[in-house]
C-alpha cells in the first residue's frame, strides 16, 4: 500500500499535469482592458498624411497663388492698356475734327486766319504739301467770295496702325455760298491717318473718300 502511494505520488496523473500546464501558460490577455493608445499631450489624434503629402499640398497651394498673382497682374496691365488706347484714340479723334474744321472756316478773314491752324495741324508727307494747300484755300475764297457753313461733321477711328497712328474717318457736311450760288449743300467724306507728334495728334495723309 504504500509502495503503491508513493508511486502514484511520483507519477502524476493526467489531470495533474494538465493542472501544471494550465499554471505555467501565461493568461491571454482582454481585448476589452487593453491600455488605449497614448495619445499627444493636446489631446490631438497624430496626421495619417505624411510629410511628403504636406509638401506636395503645399506646393500646389503656392502654385495657385502665384497663377492667382499673375492673372491678377494681366488682367491689371491689359486694362491699363485699354485705357491709354482709348484716350489716345480720343485724342487723335479731336485733333481731327479740329484740323477739319479749320479748312472749312466761313469765310475769307476766318481761312486767312485758319491758315496757320492747318499748318500746325500737319506731319509727315501732308506737312510737306499744309503751305500749298492752305495758300489754295485761301485763294479760292477770296477769289469766290466764299462762305462756308458746317451743318454736321462726325469722326470715328478706322484702324490702329502699328506705328501709334490712327486712320480717322471724317464725314462732313456743309452749306457753301459763293459769288455763283447761295446755300449749296456739299457732303464728303475725308481718311485722316493721324500721326502722333509733339505730343498731340497731326494729319499725316488727307485722302477724300469717293465711295
Amino acid at each position: 500500500m504504500e509502495g503503491d502511494a508513493g508511486t502514484s505520488q511520483l507519477n502524476p496523473t493526467d489531470a495533474d499535469q494538465a493542472h501544471e500546464e494550465s499554471l505555467a501558460v501565461p493568461d491571454s490577455p482582454d481585448p476589452q482592458t487593453e491600455e488605449p493608445t497614448a495619445e499627444p499631450a493636446d489631446g490631438r489624434r497624430p496626421s495619417r498624411l505624411g510629410r511628403g503629402w504636406v509638401a506636395s499640398i503645399a506646393a500646389g497651394l503656392l502654385v495657385l497663388a502665384v497663377a492667382g498673382g499673375v492673372a491678377g497682374y494681366l488682367a491689371l496691365k491689359s486694362n491699363e492698356q485699354s485705357q491709354d488706347n482709348a484716350r489716345s484714340e480720343a485724342a487723335a479723334l479731336q485733333a481731327a475734327r479740329d484740323c477739319v474744321a479749320a479748312t472749312h472756316a466761313p469765310d475769307v478773314t476766318a481761312m486767312t486766319q485758319a491758315q496757320s491752324k492747318i499748318i500746325e495741324c500737319s506731319t509727315g508727307d501732308f506737312g510737306a504739301q499744309a503751305s500749298l494747300y492752305s495758300g489754295v484755300l485761301v485763294d479760292a475764297y477770296q477769289a469766290a467770295n466764299v462762305t462756308v457753313q458746317v451743318s454736321d461733321m462726325r469722326a470715328a477711328v478706322e484702324r490702329h496702325n502699328d506705328d501709334g497712328s490712327f486712320d480717322v474717318l471724317v464725314a462732313v457736311r456743309v452749306k457753301v455760298t459763293n459769288s455763283e450760288a447761295a446755300d449749296q449743300e456739299q457732303g464728303y467724306r475725308l481718311r485722316l491717318q493721324m500721326a502722333p507728334d509733339a505730343g498731340t495728334y497731326k494729319i499725316a495723309q488727307l485722302d477724300q473718300v469717293t465711295s
